[in-house]
């Protein structure tokens, strides 16, 4: 345990004697405590409030509140959560999950851009669906409109509200954060990327960009900020200035056909590849959720609320070299937790708290989702030539 500060967790209710969770049965609420703590807040960046005293104060409700969550997970269809995501959860995710909560069967799928036809072919057809639904604002954004998401207030359980109020959905619980970043290979841009996607577009570095065609709203960012019709000029500038676009990204860069890949985080842990941001860049918390025709909804909140902020998993996901590619943890957390983080999860995280903390960044959130929506769908035209 290396969160730097009182952050172990302790089991059962000791700390937070008196707070107990009603019946979960069917759904998914809890009892909120007498009086919620206060957050000991740190604004990070335009959208983001940290609580410094997430560990002290916080997680110990929300420990317990794991415990009672637990044992009606267990009398909940044989103990079986299944989650389906883009990729299976992994294995190691899994073992780190049963090492507190044994009696829990998690069966897991992945289905990449079939995500959400096969949640809504499942509700359809009245088959086993998955317990939990994922995704940002944007992503999640038809599922939550077909009534996919189950109205849970994860405040009720003590995460707190100031980890919820930037975004608008009580029910979407925020586990992670994401932005695209630029990739670059050291010894094609000694230099580093440039600092501005203006600047990306230039003669003699416009054609030194890879970019795959499904990261086309990485511009999204842009054009929320400049309007569609500037990043449209900009895309397409690029493009006719030798971006290339390509399924093989990391090919290029590796190879050093490509000096710079706009895309996400880095996966590599060749020293000559690196990782930066870039202004104006889109930004998105990622969320989770209980599914409104989960079988198992007190495992899927267990799930979601251990994997979000459990602070043994939270140190193995950020000192770990095994999930050293694993997503972002909620930069909500405190300070202590990330000042740990080592390897190539530290490079990531760097380029990542850069973005969050860039005063261009553009958030999405349910306010401006339509709009988001708009420019991301316009971002991809260029990209079908």
């Amino acid at each position: 345990m290396a969160l730097g500060m009182t952050a172990k967790r302790v089991g059962g209710t000791a700390l937070v004697a008196g707070i107990l969770a009603t019946s979960l049965v069917g759904s998914v609420s809890a009892q909120s405590p007498a009086a919620a703590p206060a957050c000991d807040a740190v604004q990070f960046g335009t959208a983001i409030v940290r609580c410094e005293n997430f560990y002290t104060d916080f997680w110990p409700i929300i420990n317990s509140k794991l415990d009672a969550l637990y044992e009606e997970a267990k009398a909940t269809d044989g103990g079986k959560l299944v989650i389906w995501d883009w990729y299976p959860r992994s294995e190691e995710e899994i073992a780190a999950f049963n090492a507190r909560f044994p009696d829990i069967t998690v069966e897991t799928q992945g289905f990449e851009f079939a995500l959400s036809d096969a949640i809504v072919t499942a509700q359809a057809t009245g088959e086993r669906n998955s317990d939990v639904v994922s995704g940002t604002i944007t992503s999640m954004a038809a599922m939550y409109d077909q009534g996919f998401w189950k109205k849970v207030d994860w405040t009720e359980y003590g995460v707190p509200a100031e980890f919820m109020a930037p975004w608008g959905y009580s029910e979407a619980l925020p586990d992670s954060f994401n932005s695209p970043l630029m990739q670059y290979n050291a010894t094609v841009l000694p230099d580093g990327t440039p600092a501005t996607l203006d600047e990306l577009n230039a003669d003699g570095v416009a054609d030194k960009v890879a970019i795959a065609q499904w990261n086309h709203q990485n511009f999204s960012g842009y054009g929320m900020a400049n309007g569609t019709e500037a990043m449209l000029t900009l895309i397409n500038d690029l493009i006719a200035k030798g971006m290339v676009i390509s399924y093989d990204t990391d090919s290029l860069l590796s190879t050093g056909e490509a000096g710079a890949v706009f895309g996400g985080q880095l996966f590599s842990d060749n020293p000559d590849i690196n990782v930066a941001p870039f202004s104006i860049a889109p930004a998105y918390a990622q969320f989770s959720g209980v599914n409104e025709y989960a079988t198992n909804p007190a495992a899927a909140a267990l799930w979601l609320l251990w994997y979000a902020y459990d602070p043994d998993w939270i140190t193995t996901r950020l000192t770990d070299p095994a999930f050293g590619t694993s997503s972002q943890p909620y930069p909500g957390l405190p300070t202590a937790t990330f000042d740990q983080t080592a390897g190539l999860a530290k490079k990531n995280q760097d380029a990542f708290f850069a973005i969050a903390q860039d005063p261009t960044t553009v958030f999405e959130t349910a306010a401006n989702r339509d709009q988001y929506l708009e420019v991301i769908n316009a971002a991809s035209a260029p990209f079908a030539q």
